[in-house]
């Protein structure tokens, strides 16, 4: 982890976490990435929609923050779990997060906006908000949901911002760089 990507150079927080092998790999400049309009249609627009009716829509398929414990690599859902609630056999936490929850979901959707910034004024990259659950183009693979958080505006090199905020119970999972439970979310 000696060498950082260099669009982390100077943010010592930020760049000791993704090492520039790690970066390269993910997103190697010899593949022609196409752009998101030609990987997913956009399913439902999410800008007006009540948390409950989101939780319905993605009850449809398999999100990308569903894809690690798919896998069987999220340490915070199982498998079953995932099965459970996508079938019906569990409730899903309906509930709205609140600041009294002290719910790492709700302060990760306060926090998220900050990060974008941050990221914004450390890149240069312009990003936009995504209001949309997104659905794999592919018929044979529309299970596959997604909910961006951003996307990244005019960089070839970069096309989405995942915003993660981690709390003091989380930090254990990013000692070595970002997590494979989250690297297959993104």
């Amino acid at each position: 982890m000696n060498s950082t990507h260099p669009s982390l150079a100077g943010n010592s927080h930020l760049s000791s976490m993704i090492p520039a092998s790690s970066v390269s790999t993910l997103n190697p400049p010899s593949i022609n990435q196409p752009s998101l309009s030609n990987r997913a249609k956009r399913l439902i627009s999410t800008k007006s929609m009540n948390r409950q009716d989101w939780l319905k829509v993605r009850q449809q398929g398999i999100g990308s923050s569903d894809a690690a414990a798919a896998c069987g690599l999220n340490p915070h859902q199982s498998m079953l779990e995932l099965w459970m609630l996508k079938t019906g056999r569990m409730p899903s936490p309906a509930q709205q997060p609140t600041e009294n929850s002290y719910s790492p979901l709700y302060w990760g959707q306060q926090l998220e906006p900050l990060i974008a910034r941050y990221y914004q004024h450390k890149t240069g990259h312009k990003v936009r908000k995504v209001n949309a659950v997104l659905q794999h183009a592919d018929t044979d693979k529309a299970f596959m949901l997604a909910n961006l958080d951003y996307a990244v505006v005019g960089c070839d090199d970069v096309q989405l911002l995942e915003c993660k905020s981690i709390g003091e119970w989380g930090v254990k999972h990013w000692k070595e760089g970002v997590p494979l439970y989250v690297l297959i979310q993104v």
